[in-house]
């Protein structure tokens, strides 16, 4: 069965208004700036969070941090050379070409021209940001109808990016995108532990869901311990989101040479039970991660990973494919190069329910929410740190377990599923920003709830 269609929820904007004004003129630059031979673009990125701290006795009045930045990139071959300045008006532009062309060589003149006015687009301020926090307080009261006994550190954000490639022939809309994070520590006595949340959905939506996530996350800590050793597990979506994320997604993103993933090395291999579909699809607008053109100005497209339980691809940029990048070269901001990275994996849904999952792993342990994750992709080798657990026993859910280490190596786990996922895909609020090589990016993702055989269950934590 295919992934379900997208619900049409407006978190991102084709309209990204803020680049607009000089956008003739800044292809007219970035035109005139590459010799023959070259390629290259500009990179423009304007950032405004609106940020609340959290604590168990409220919140605290908001901070607004707004930044923007241009980079200029050319490339020769396997050279390749990236400027990066502060501003995304015609000066900061006009400087980083200058900058870029004297690097490579050549030496561009650029008459400096008065900026004209600017546009508010600052966005809402006052009585909509007053209107926000009294949400999230409302939320945080939801979730702590009584903080006796109970201690958060949250920082909270309402995030918009917006982005645009300036390339030699067009201006390239990324497009705009808002999100509402949350990450902190929650602690009680003796205990404590990270938390993290993010949603693209409508805010009154997104407020709901940080209610909610928050709440399963104060519940006390069992005291009941794991089984250790080689245990069958059944991932609630939730969970299974994550494990697609570290086995496939990251095993995927195309890096080349010898040390290509342990995925990559088998390209349509079958690596895991027919009816397996996995999509890494940008232009889900539902889910964090999505765009509309990814960081170099290639349209965004749904790239399969698994095609039937098969190896069907692998994502790309240009570095990786030249010409035929299937637009996922993604950066973490101006300052960096794009690399290939995932955006949002749908995973399509089976026909099994939640108790039929239950029924089949007899005796294990059901997962609810996978805090951290980690894979070498070389190897193949991953962990999963595993926060909120039930044991299952004869099919029916037990006492709930202390936090735990799941581990394996990522071809024995995928061909460990069972041959019918569940009956209900759906999205994941847990996936925050993904790091990798230090690079943080928003990422999303739907899955059903899944059974594996044969994980390693060990105590430990990330």
């Amino acid at each position: 069965m295919r992934p379900p269609a997208a619900p049409t929820i407006p978190s991102l904007s084709d309209d990204v208004t803020v680049f607009r004004e000089d956008a003739e003129d800044a292809v007219r630059i970035v035109s005139g700036m590459l010799r023959r031979g070259e390629g290259g673009e500009a990179f423009r990125e304007r950032r405004r969070a609106i940020s609340w701290s959290a604590t168990e006795a409220g919140l605290q009045s908001p901070s607004i941090v707004e930044e923007s930045g241009t980079a200029v990139r050319v490339s020769r071959g396997k050279d390749s050379l990236l400027v990066a300045c502060d501003g995304d008006g015609a000066e900061p532009l006009r400087d980083a070409v200058r900058e870029a062309s004297r690097r490579a060589g050549g030496a561009p003149f650029f008459k400096s021209k008065a900026a004209g006015p600017r546009a508010d687009d600052r966005g809402p301020s006052g009585p909509d940001e007053e209107g926000r926090a009294t949400q999230i307080q409302a939320a945080l009261a939801r979730a702590l109808p009584d903080p006796r006994g109970f201690s958060l550190t949250l920082a909270i954000a309402r995030v918009t990016v917006s982005r645009a490639v300036v390339t030699a022939r067009a201006f390239v809309p990324c497009g705009e995108a808002t999100r509402l994070e949350a990450t902190g520590v929650l602690r009680r006595p003796g205990s404590s532990r990270s938390f993290a949340f993010q949603s693209s959905a409508p805010f009154s939506a997104a407020c709901d869901a940080l209610a909610k996530a928050l709440a399963d996350a104060t519940r006390p800590v069992p005291a009941h311990r794991a089984p250790e050793g080689k245990v069958d597990v059944v991932l609630s979506p939730e969970a299974a989101s994550v494990f697609w994320h570290e086995t496939v997604g990251h095993p995927l993103e195309a890096e080349g040479g010898e040390r290509a993933s342990v995925l990559a090395r088998v390209p349509r291999a079958a690596v895991a039970p027919p009816g397996y579909f996995v999509t890494c699809d940008p232009t889900r607008r539902d889910l964090p991660g999505s765009y509309l053109a990814d960081d170099e100005g290639t349209p965004a497209r749904a790239v399969p990973l698994l095609d039937d339980g098969r190896v069907a691809g692998l994502l790309t940029d240009r570095r990786t494919a030249g010409g035929d990048s299937n637009g996922h070269g993604r950066c973490g901001d101006f300052r960096r190069p794009p690399r290939p990275r995932l955006s949002a994996l749908i995973v399509s849904a089976g026909r099994a329910s939640r108790d039929e999952l239950l029924d089949a792993c007899d005796a294990g342990l059901y997962v609810r929410e996978i805090s951290a994750g980690h894979t070498d992709a070389e190897s193949g080798r991953f962990a999963l740190f595993v926060e909120s657990a039930d044991l299952v026993r004869r099919g029916r859910l037990g006492a709930a377990v202390a936090p735990f280490l799941l581990t394996s190596d990522v071809l024995t786990a995928l061909g460990g599923l069972w041959g019918e996922a569940g009956d209900v895909c759906a999205p994941a609020s847990g996936l925050g920003l993904c790091v990798k090589r230090g690079e943080p990016l928003p990422v999303g993702g739907a899955s059903p709830a899944i059974l594996l055989r044969g994980l390693t269950a060990a105590p430990g934590r990330p």
